[in-house]
C-alpha cells in the first residue's frame, strides 16, 4: 500500500538528523546489499541531478540519478 503525501512529508520533517544516511531500495552493483543515500537532503547540481550513495557492506561509493 502506498503512503500518502502527508505521511511522507511528516516523516521527512520529524527525522532527528535529516542528513543521516537512509536506505533507498536500490541494490549495490558490487554485492547486492541495499544502498544508502549518503546525504539525503543534498542533491548535486549536475545534469542529470544526482545523489551520493554508498554500500554499508562492501564500501561501494557512487551516484544515482535524483
Amino acid at each position: 500500500m502506498l503512503k500518502t503525501l502527508e505521511e511522507h512529508n511528516l516523516k521527512t520533517f520529524t527525522t532527528t538528523n535529516p542528513n543521516e544516511p537512509i536506505l533507498n531500495g536500490i541494490a549495490c552493483p558490487e554485492c547486492g546489499e541495499e544502498l544508502l543515500d549518503s546525504y539525503p537532503m543534498i542533491i548535486l547540481t549536475s545534469l542529470p541531478a544526482r545523489k551520493n550513495i554508498h554500500c554499508p557492506k562492501c564500501n561501494y561509493k557512487g551516484y544515482r540519478n535524483a
